[in-house]
Formats: structure tokens, sequence, C-alpha cells
């Protein structure tokens, strides 16, 4: 279950996260390496919740959803991190089964993010 699912989802990806990233940098290079990075990384991310799942490791499971927790955090993509933190609680409750259901869901809405971030922050048209 997400926590506070009366309050619509929070947005796919604020890009203002990235535009404030740009701001304190004076350059948007960074930022930008920083969203390609992500993107690159998403697959390894959710392989080792996955994983770490299938093993029964709480502790690498908790790690993994720290991860890509805290790098959706900080790309903007707040409604990754909201799903992630479900499964954290998931995890820290030791309730693997409730921790496996929310796989499908972080996977779909990874891919989303991506696509979001591509089309709306690395190539706009």
């Amino acid at each position: 279950m997400l926590p506070n699912t009366a309050q619509p989802d929070p947005p796919l990806v604020d890009l203002t996260v990235l535009a404030h990233l740009e701001q304190q940098l004076n350059d948007a290079g960074p930022a930008r390496t920083f969203a390609r990075d992500y993107i690159t990384g998403f697959a390894n991310r959710h392989l080792r919740l996955v994983r770490s799942v299938a093993d029964q490791d709480l502790p690498a499971a908790l790690e993994a959803a720290l991860s890509l927790r805290n790098s959706s955090l900080m790309v903007g993509a707040q409604r990754l991190a909201v799903l992630t933190a479900a499964f954290e609680a998931a995890i820290s409750s030791a309730d693997l089964d409730a921790a496996r259901r929310t796989l499908p869901g972080i996977e779909r809405c990874g891919l989303e993010t991506i696509r979001e971030l591509e089309t709306r922050y690395l190539d706009p048209a």
C-alpha cells in the first residue's frame, strides 16, 4: 500500500529540481550528466531490488531501496521516490510479499520516468 493514497500521485518528474541544480552550479552540464547517469543506472538499481527480495536479503534490499529513492529525489523523480519508499517500508517491516508486490510498479514508473527525463529534460522538442 502506498503512503497517502488519498492524495493524488506526485509528479512523475519535477524538473524544478534539476533546474535548481543547474542554478546552483551555474552550468547545465553537470545536471544533464547526472540525469543521463540516473537513466543508465536505473536498470541496475531495479535489478538490485529484485535480487535482494529473491534472495530474502533484507539489508541488501534496504540498501538498494535507499540508493534508488535518494537518487530519484536528486533527479526530481518524485513518484518513483514514493513507490520506492513503499518498498522500503515493506522491507523495514520484513514483509517480503508486500515488497515483491511493489516491484512491477517501480519498474513501470522507472521506465516512465526515463522517458519523461529524455523527452522533457534531455531532448526537449
